[in-house]
Order: C-alpha cells, then sequence, then structure tokens
C-alpha cells in the first residue's frame, strides 16, 4: 500500500513540475467536494470563483459530456431530491467587491446559508475563503401508507462545507492550490414496507448518516502569455471520504481514499491544426472492516486512460479525431478502447450540424455514487461499467435573431450498467429501513428530443426541453452480486423515465425584479422492491411522474442588497425520484444576499 501511494505521489508531483498534466475540458462533472455558489441576482450571474483548476472526482463518461448520458432527474429545488448541492451562483464584481453572504430559511426546516470572501486580489496572487450550509428537517407522508404501519417519516438532510483556495499567476503558468473539508449527513427515511399489525417497525429511520470528505490538490496550467509551442494544464488531487456507520447503525462505516492525476499536453500548427495527449489515473482504495462478508466488496481499484487526439479547424467545420484507452486494476485486470471522435459542419455561421461518437469507462467510485444515490447500500460498492460507444447526431439553428433550436438522437451502449432496486435490510436488529442495491445490466439506451431558447418575448429569456427515452435491459454478475439476477424476471430500465420535460423562464418587469418560473416532468419510470415481512419476493410497481413547478422572485433593492422569495412545488404533487423516499410537498423558503 505504501510503495502504491508513494509512486503515485512521486508520479504525480513530478507531472506537476514538470506541468505536463490536464484536468478534462468538458467531461468534468463536479462533486460535492466542490465548493457552493450563490445567486445574488438572476440577471447576471457568474461565480464568485471558477471551476477549480485542480483535477476532482469526475463522474467519467470518456471525453464527451454526453446530452445521452444517463437520464436522471435532478430536483435542486427540493433538499430531498437534490442529488448535489443546489446549484448556487454568485456574481462578485472582485475590483469593487470582495465578499458575498446569503442566509435563507423556510418551512420544513429549510436551511440555506453560503458566505465566501476574496482575501487577497492582486494582478498575481489570489486567494479565496467560502463555505456554505444548508439543511431540511420535516415530516413527509409516504404515498404508499394504506397496506403498511408507517404513514410518515422525518427526513434529515444536511450539507456542509468550507474550501480555501489559492492562484498565483506566473509568467509562463498559473499555479492553483485548494484544500476543501465537507460533511454530508442524512438519514434512511425510506419506506420499509412494514405492515401494519405488525410490531413496532424494527428498522432504524433516526440514526443520521454522515460522510466526510477532505481534499487536497495541486494545480499548473500554462497562461495565455506563454508563448510557447506546448501548452499544457496539469494537476494532482488527494481525497479521504468515510462514512459513519456500514449495514447498521451499530457497525462502523467505510473509509477510503482516492488520487487523482491528470495529463494533457498539447501544441497548435498550420495555423488550424491542434495535436495532444489527454490522460489520467484514478486510484481508490479503502480500509478494511471487520463487518466485511467478501474481500471483493471493498477493494483497490485504479483506472489508467489515455486519450491521443488531433483536432482539424476549417473555415465552417471542425473534426476531432481520438480513442479513448484505459488500463484496468481491479478484482480482474481490464482493458477498454473506445472511439472520441466530434465534428461540426456550420452553414451561413448559424446553423450548424454535428455528430458525436464516444465511450469510455464510468468509474462509479465512491464520490461518483454520493451524488448520484447517497441512499445506496453500505454493505457494497458499485462497481465500474464500460460505455462501449455512444453516438448522437444533431442540429441547431439560431437562423431567426433571438431564438435558436436544438433537434437531436441518440444511441448507447453500456455494458455492467447499475440499476437500483430497494429492499431493507438483511439484519432488521438497528438495519436502515430502504435502501438502494445495484442490480447490473448491460443496458442500451436510445433517445430523441429537442430544445428551444427564445429572447423574443419582451423582457423574458424562455427555454424549453423534450427528451423521450427507450432502453434494451439484459442482466449480469457483477463481481459482488447482493442481487440475483435471476430473481427478477421483469426487465426495466428501473427508475429511469421514458420522458421528460423542462421549461424555464425569467421575467425581468422592471430593471431590479426578476421572476423565475421552472417546470419539471419526468414520466414513465418503474421501481423494484421486495416487502420484508413477509417475504414476498420482488415487486415492481410503476412510479408515480414527477410534475413540479417552482417559482422565485428576487428584487434588487441596493448594489450590495437583494431579497428573494422561492415558491417550490406549487401543484402540491407527491412523488419520488429514488423508490421508497417521498419528497416535500409545496413548501417556501426565503432570504437575503449581501455583496460586500
Amino acid at each position: 500500500m505504501k510503495a502504491i501511494y508513494k509512486t503515485i505521489f512521486v508520479i504525480g508531483l513530478g507531472i506537476t513540475s514538470l506541468a505536463v498534466s490536464a484536468q478534462k475540458d468538458t467531461t468534468l462533472t463536479r462533486q460535492v467536494l466542490l465548493e457552493r455558489e450563490y445567486n445574488p441576482t438572476l440577471q447576471d450571474a457568474s461565480k464568485i470563483n471558477t471551476t477549480p483548476d485542480i483535477y476532482t472526482p469526475v463522474i467519467k463518461q470518456g471525453s464527451i459530456n454526453f446530452v445521452s448520458s444517463t437520464p436522471q432527474i435532478k430536483l435542486d429545488n427540493n433538499r430531498l431530491g437534490a442529488s448535489a448541492p443546489s446549484d448556487i451562483k454568485t456574481n462578485v464584481d472582485f475590483t469593487k467587491k470582495r465578499g458575498y453572504l446569503m442566509l435563507g430559511g423556510g418551512t420544513n426546516g429549510n436551511l440555506d446559508g453560503t458566505a465566501g470572501y476574496r482575501i487577497v486580489d492582486g494582478e498575481r496572487d489570489r486567494l479565496d475563503l467560502f463555505a456554505n450550509y444548508d439543511a431540511t428537517s420535516g415530516k413527509i407522508n409516504y404515498l404508499d401508507k394504506e397496506n403498511y404501519l408507517n404513514k410518515d417519516v422525518k427526513a434529515k438532510y444536511s450539507n456542509a462545507g468550507v474550501n480555501l483556495k489559492y492562484q498565483h499567476t506566473f509568467d509562463p503558468s498559473i499555479l492553483t492550490v485548494e484544500a476543501s473539508f465537507r460533511n454530508t449527513g442524512y438519514n434512511y427515511y425510506g419506506n420499509s414496507f412494514y405492515p401494519k399489525g405488525g410490531v413496532a417497525n424494527p428498522y432504524d429511520y433516526n440514526s443520521k448518516q454522515s460522510v466526510n470528505l477532505f481534499t487536497l490538490g495541486i494545480g499548473l496550467k500554462s497562461s495565455e502569455t506563454n508563448e510557447g509551442n506546448l501548452k499544457y494544464i496539469g494537476n494532482i488531487g488527494f481525497s479521504h471520504f468515510g462514512n459513519k456507520y456500514g449495514p447498521t447503525s451499530l457497525t462502523d462505516g467505510v473509509s477510503g481514499e482516492q488520487i487523482d492525476l491528470g495529463v494533457n499536453v498539447f501544441t497548435e500548427y498550420d495555423t488550424d491544426k491542434t495535436m495532444g495527449i489527454d490522460g489520467s489515473i484514478m486510484y481508490q482504495t479503502f480500509g478494511k472492516e471487520d463487518w466485511f462478508k467478501n474481500d471483493d466488496v471493498y477493494h483497490k481499484y485504479m483506472n489508467v486512460q489515455g486519450t491521443p487526439y488531433l483536432k482539424f479547424l476549417g473555415e465552417n467545420w471542425d473534426v476531432n479525431l481520438g480513442a479513448n484507452v484505459n488500463f484496468l486494476f481491479d478484482v480482474k485486470v481490464g482493458f477498454s478502447i473506445a472511439p472520441d471522435i466530434k465534428a461540426n459542419v456550420r452553414i451561413n455561421d448559424v446553423n450548424k450540424f454535428y455528430a458525436e461518437i464516444g465511450g469510455g469507462v464510468n468509474n462509479n467510485t465512491f464520490l461518483n455514487i454520493l451524488q448520484e444515490n447517497r441512499y445506496v447500500n453500505p454493505a457494497t460498492r458499485v462497481e465500474y461499467s464500460k460505455t462501449l460507444y455512444d453516438a448522437k447526431i444533431g442540429f441547431s439553428s439560431g437562423v431567426v435573431s433571438g431564438l435558436e433550436f436544438d433537434v437531436f438522437a441518440s444511441y448507447k451502449q453500456t455494458n455492467k450498467d447499475h440499476l437500483y432496486v430497494y429492499y431493507p435490510s438483511e439484519n432488521i436488529s438497528s438495519a436502515w429501513s430502504l435502501v438502494g442495491t445495484p442490480l447490473y445490466a448491460n443496458v442500451s439506451t436510445g433517445h430523441i428530443g429537442g430544445q428551444l431558447k427564445t429572447t423574443l418575448i419582451p423582457y423574458t429569456d424562455l427555454s424549453a426541453k423534450i427528451t423521450g427515452y427507450f432502453y434494451n435491459v439484459k442482466y449480469r454478475d457483477g463481481y459482488v452480486t447482493m442481487i440475483l439476477p435471476e430473481a427478477i424476471s421483469e426487465k426495466k430500465a428501473w427508475g429511469r423515465p421514458s420522458f421528460t420535460a423542462e421549461l424555464n423562464a425569467d421575467v425581468r418587469p422592471m430593471d431590479k425584479l426578476t421572476l423565475s418560473v421552472n417546470y419539471l416532468y419526468g414520466g414513465g419510470r418503474k421501481g423494484m422492491y421486495v416487502d420484508p415481512v413477509p417475504a414476498s419476493g420482488w415487486t415492481s410497481v410503476k412510479m408515480k411522474d414527477i410534475n413540479e413547478l417552482n417559482f422565485r422572485g428576487e428584487y434588487q433593492v441596493t448594489d450590495w442588497l437583494s431579497v428573494n422569495a422561492r415558491l417550490n412545488n406549487i401543484l402540491y404533487q407527491r412523488y419520488e425520484l429514488y423508490y421508497g423516499y417521498p419528497l416535500q410537498g409545496f413548501n417556501i423558503l426565503g432570504g437575503v444576499s449581501l455583496r460586500f
């Protein structure tokens, strides 16, 4: 173990010092360890801190940020529906303002607070400190409460973090150093489906799982003033994470480390060509716990990835040719290669045809899954999957001034993908009420859809998007199989929608007032669960459609003070994002925002 750490750190520091390692461009999906951002004005939203230059754990879908990635509905307006910190942004003009503060609260015990300050703001040096806290704690009714003992439950969630970031600009390079700490707490409040007439429900709804995450990173990239032919971005990151509890509240949780290195070296030549290689190393390891029954559950995993590429830029077209190559060190040693090709053709500068085909390895690390579904079974880990290909075609147009639209279609194949099915833990004493357990399958996913954006309506920015999905599912075993595939005869993409729609509108009836409306629909989802008593086997059920309407109003009182109010789930709908876990009904929040 020590030898591996030493080797990786030596390699990483060497790469950093030579400035030949890199962060991914558009594939970085930010995790729970990153700073929370805040939005004092909706008209003018930009971040107090840009996306950190250090390498951070990612949900990896090859080198393309696919629209056709796993369709997950994220209700950012609902604390218990969001699978990551809410999307809060800030506009701070550091020539005049160096800090921000937001405080808010509302029904269901919803609290929201975030603050940041640029301690140093020099020509070459910047030092930022920012922190956040948001939480909820209120009773929620179960959707199915007629046949079971419990009708409602107290759902608890909290998220707190602090981050320190330093940046120094040299003549040829920019150095970034960052450290952060985050704690996420939540209870497993899902319906245990314990029958009426039974004794007091034995499952644990009250204990609050706690996840701690400490991250340290350093990055180096070539600055815009670098006149050399060789460009580079480099980074190395270390994360330590840990659960407070394991499979029950009487057992210690799992802890571990993740190390990330990145490599991107490229050069431009002949004014219209770029050649480079983009690579990374991800290493994850876990400590040994007494409750492990299988050494293959939590063990070391490493993914060494490289993507050589060649880009061509024409007068009205551009092409990126590359390939994602992965060497995998898991229970077994593996290998993967997938295309990384993108092409765009522009017509009259306002119309564009585009096509992409990519793929790669999805690491599904502890931090990835924490963002995807925090209610996952803590007695297992989710294994990596391979996207063999992900092909997409589309056409976008802005031929009418103030009106843009995009139509697209795609099809992808992912082997050993994971679907979540739900059941209470087997050891009833002090066990969690309901956990999501991975069921592995080779999943083919197709989708077709369209998107529209317009500013033609006076004082209004409007966008709408609709997408239809279809699936083909074939179950398979994993290295660690907790759900026997043959026990579930029906083959569905459990929890994933067949149709989604979203509408967003920002209206500015006056200079200092912004009114925002958001509507989200997700339909065609099915869930799979098992009743604990009596053991009735697996049961499939149609999940209620997500049908959420939200409203927000914000008024800029002065250049440093604004007030806001939010009305969420105005339609009083009751539904679940994860099966058995109901979301909040109608709720109200209000707050103030300061810039100083």
